[in-house]
């Protein structure tokens, strides 16, 4: 948390500059012609604006120490690096022919964080402030994995792409390293099945 917030921080002025802005960002263009690698590094840590630093490092807040509690310290670092470049390669492929496209955020990382909670506690519960009522950590992933994979491509300002990268590695990565592997979730769907 402490890297983003440093990273950020310096980066939110940068980010108004012309000539330094492109060292917090991932463009994918860019690294497609062997260029622009310090951005693809930094964009992990780096946010747009407070509310996108905010948000991110909140669920981190809320997501992470369960899943570190759960792996231990060093999974739990590989699951927020690995889901982080799996994002990243997802946007690289889907964008890496539009020059105009940037992408920032640790978004893919936490989404990775997200989704190795859902393997780890699936009898949790996600409360947003979009739904007045806790929704069901499992039901919360398919629903965010099927919104994620419809904006895929578009230009709301959103890496989507990083989103559903980081998510499946995450989830995949905590089913090969949390102990209990994907029974507790499998177990989760039998119950919502069968009453």
């Amino acid at each position: 948390m402490g890297v983003c917030v440093l990273v950020s921080l310096v980066g939110f002025s940068a980010l108004r500059g012309d000539r330094t802005r492109y060292r917090f960002l991932f463009r994918p263009s860019e690294v497609a012609k062997g260029r622009g690698f310090t951005g693809l590094v930094l964009s992990h840590f780096a946010h747009g604006d407070v509310g996108h630093l905010v948000l991110n490092m909140l669920a981190l807040y809320f997501f992470g120490p369960r899943v570190e509690r759960a792996l231990g310290s060093l999974p739990f670092l590989l699951v927020y690096a690995v889901s982080g470049i799996v994002g990243s390669l997802a946007v690289f492929v889907m964008r890496r022919r539009d020059p105009r496209y940037g992408a920032l955020g640790a978004s893919g990382s936490i989404a990775g964080v997200v989704f190795a909670s859902v393997v780890i506690a699936p009898t949790s519960r996600i409360f947003l402030l979009i739904f007045p009522f806790p929704i069901p950590a499992p039901i919360f992933a398919l629903l965010y994995l099927v919104f994620s994979s419809m904006k895929m491509g578009g230009r709301d300002g959103v890496a989507h792409e990083a989103h559903v990268g980081g998510a499946v590695a995450g989830f995949a990565l905590a089913g090969v390293l949390f102990g209990p592997g994907f029974a507790p979730l499998l177990r989760f769907f039998e119950h919502m099945l069968h009453g």
